[in-house]
């Protein structure tokens, strides 16, 4: 019989299964990857440029709590937050590259702790790219090891107006507001003034954030007290020294400074007065982007806040959650005030006073990018033409950053060269150091700076004169363009090897440094001749280091003024003189030449590029001879100035010379420097040579007769 039975797995129905639960999946930790990214990105090309010397700015905050060392002038203008900042590591220690490297540390963790206040109000991966965005920058990643206010700032900035959106849904976000925004005003205060503004403006329109009043006003105020304090102790108030802060920035007024900024955003990192060229303008597309960028941002915002409300009175379905105007708004409002003051308000500009600016529109443009995404019909296409875009960003600042860390390199170590030099000329603190760049040059060589002019004066003339008379005390001017002032006329000048300054010292100093460094050098000839003598092997010159010291014609005067009368009278004897310079392939040039003596200076004038201006131009050490006059004896002996020959292109100097001198026009004109003064004779049957170099008295070297010895005498 045939079973026509169905099988039961045929009838029954299947099994349920049982269902396996999903599964949590952690988001990927973008923020923290950019974070460790900016940090490497530092290590690798920003420390090995910076970590051996400090900048201009960098030496003035450190020293104000470096106890190894002076405090340098603080000026009006600057806060003390970021010198408190790095207080505990520079009382620990004097390394730089140690100071660097927990800057570095610290900013990477700054930067994630205020974008990572955002990923409650924003995607996570929308602040990541934000975050990117901003680290990405040449400035940004510059300014991470840097012991300056303004990255500071923009980290603060971006923390504080997040906290502030924070506020109606969590009653402690009013405690990290008043926190964030103190630290911000500490830092920097008038940067903390510009952006507590716009936030107290909204919060007192706004009934849904009043509650962060007292945090905004309380965090002000808190921030602000070090400032208001030291205003009324040291400046006699807060307009006083509101008013000179202006002063220093060249006076605060109506200024059109987007030229400015736009020449610097490449390099310098500091431009004043701002006449540069605009250095890469093929990588110059993000910055020119940021404000079309920054419109269609606030565009996209407003038109979702019109869907919005679409929706509220049944016009339209919600699709997705829509982004809060606020959001978008409020960073872009933050950021127009803290560039306002940068932009129309000072006459000069630097990359790092828009960084809190740029910070901000980071967060509002990331946001671009996914809404284009999305909207696009291949959004795959799109996501791989933006981050080809974002990466060919990221490689251009690299570019300027190798560059800027570079030329960051050669002029701090240009002033940890020139400490050096001075150390060598025997200063040692307690010291002096003024003129150009003495702010920088004395910190790394442990002196005291000081100014009599400018905008870090801290001292008058005759303050400074009376510390020169107790301090060892060196001058810095630029070799071959600044004169030494009137003061300064009679001191002793030293070249800084490896260095763009002379270092003029008093001229006591100089004698009793010379003094000792032929005492030293003695000693040095006395031990090299007891060992030759006890090893019996010739002796070796070893390396020598010269140093050529160089006065004006009016130090020449105060040190021998009977010495530099005579001769003085013997050049101005006769028109013509005899001029030694040296030619390319090194011989020498012998040619006529007229001298002037005008202003406690030895003037050399010269027809528009004859050969010896070449000369001089391309090596400045000279020789002039006396002329001997008629006949063929030499009564009165030969008189030859040697030194220094450097040329003159100020306008009001050479319009000086020409009205009193009327030489044919056009013309060179080259103040000597005087090296060494030599004048030959012949006296009682014996040939005499006196020798005047800088720092040293006159020597005289009797040659006397078959019969008898050369003698010195001085």
């Amino acid at each position: 019989m045939e079973n026509t039975a169905a099988p039961a797995a045929a009838v029954l129905p299947p099994r349920a299964q049982p269902r396996q639960p999903l599964r949590y999946r952690r988001p990927a930790p973008w923020l923290g990857l950019v974070a460790v990214g900016y940090a490497v990105v530092q290590f690798a090309v920003v420390i090995p440029h910076t970590g051996h010397a400090l900048g201009w700015d960098e030496s003035v905050y450190v020293s104000q709590v470096d106890p190894r060392t002076p405090s340098a002038y603080f000026s009006a203008p600057r806060s003390r937050g970021i010198s408190l900042l790095v207080a505990p590591v520079v009382a620990a220690t004097d390394s730089v590259w140690a100071l660097r490297v927990l800057l570095v540390l610290a900013s990477a963790g700054a930067l994630y702790g205020a974008f990572r206040v955002w990923t409650r109000l924003l995607p996570p991966a929308q602040v990541a790219l934000a975050a990117l965005l901003f680290s990405g920058l040449w400035i940004t990643q510059i300014s991470g090891p840097a012991v300056m206010p303004n990255l500071w700032v923009a980290i603060g900035a971006v923390a504080a107006v997040g906290w502030f959106l924070r506020v109606p849904g969590e009653p402690g976000a009013r405690w990290w507001l008043a926190a964030v925004l103190a630290g911000v005003t500490l830092v920097r205060t008038p940067d903390g003034g510009w952006l507590a503004l716009p936030l107290l403006i909204g919060a007192i329109a706004t009934r849904l954030w009043r509650p962060a009043l007292p945090a905004l006003i309380g965090g002000s105020l808190l921030g602000a007290a070090q400032w208001i304090g030291e205003a009324y102790d040291r400046f006699g108030g807060i307009g006083e020294r509101l008013g000179i802060s202006s002063d220093v920035e060249g006076g605060m007024g109506l200024h059109f400074g987007v030229g400015a900024a736009l020449r610097s955003l490449n390099g310098p990192q500091l431009c004043r007065p701002c006449e540069v060229p605009l250095r890469h303008p093929e990588l110059t597309v993000w910055w020119l982007a940021l404000p079309v960028l920054t419109l269609l941002a606030v565009s996209a915002a407003l038109r979702d806040r019109h869907a919005l409300r679409r929706v509220r009175v049944g016009l339209g379905r919600p699709g997705a959650r829509l982004p809060a105007v606020p959001l978008t708004v409020l960073p872009v409002v933050c950021a127009a005030a803290l560039a306002l003051p940068y932009l129309l308000l000072i006459g000069y500009s630097a990359p790092r006073f828009l960084m809190p600016a740029y910070a901000l529109l980071a967060l509002p443009i990331a946001g671009l990018i996914p809404r284009a995404v999305r909207t696009a019909r291949s959004p795959r296409h799109l996501a791989a033409a933006l981050g080809i875009v974002i990466t060919l960003h990221l490689a251009s600042q690299l570019v300027v950053l190798g560059h800027t860390a570079a030329q960051s390199d050669r002029t701090t170590g240009r002033y940890r060269t020139a400490a050096q030099g001075l150390q060598r000329l025997g200063l040692r603190p307690p010291c002096l150091v003024t003129g150009d760049r003495a702010l920088p040059v004395a910190y790394h060589a442990g002196c005291s700076s000081a100014q009599t002019s400018g905008n870090n004066r801290s001292t008058t003339l005759p303050a400074l004169l009376r510390r020169t008379s107790r301090e060892p005390t060196a001058l810095l001017l630029r070799r071959g363009r600044d004169r030494p002032p009137a003061y300064a006329r009679t001191w002793v000048s030293y070249p800084l090897a490896g260095t763009e300054w002379n270092a003029y010292r008093p001229p006591d100093q100089a004698r009793e440094w010379e003094a000792e460094q032929a005492r030293e050098a003695e000693k040095s000839r006395q031990a090299e001749k007891s060992r030759q003598e006890t090893s019996g092997k010739a002796a070796s010159m070893g390396a020598m280091a010269m140093t050529y010291p160089t006065t004006s014609w009016a130090g020449f005067q105060a040190a021998e003024p009977a010495f530099a009368g005579y001769a003085q009278d013997r050049f101005r004897r006769y028109r013509h003189h005899v001029l030694a310079t040296l030619r390319q392939d090194g011989s020498p040039r012998v040619t006529p030449l007229e001298v002037t003596f005008l202003s406690g200076e030895l003037w050399l004038g010269m027809m528009p590029d004859s050969r010896k201006a070449l000369d001089l131009r391309r090596d400045p050490r000279f020789s002039v001879q006396a002329n001997p006059g008629p006949g063929e004896g030499l009564a009165e002996g030969d008189v030859r100035v040697s030194g220094r020959a450097v040329e003159v292109t100020d306008p009001e100097t050479v319009a000086r010379f020409a009205a009193q001198i009327r030489p044919p026009e056009p013309f060179h004109l080259f103040r000597a420097e005087v090296t060494e003064v030599v004048h030959t004779a012949s006296e009682g049957g014996e040939m005499v040579l006196r020798t005047w170099r800088p720092g040293r008295p006159v020597q005289v070297v009797r040659r006397g007769t078959d019969d008898a010895p050369p003698r010195a005498e001085g």
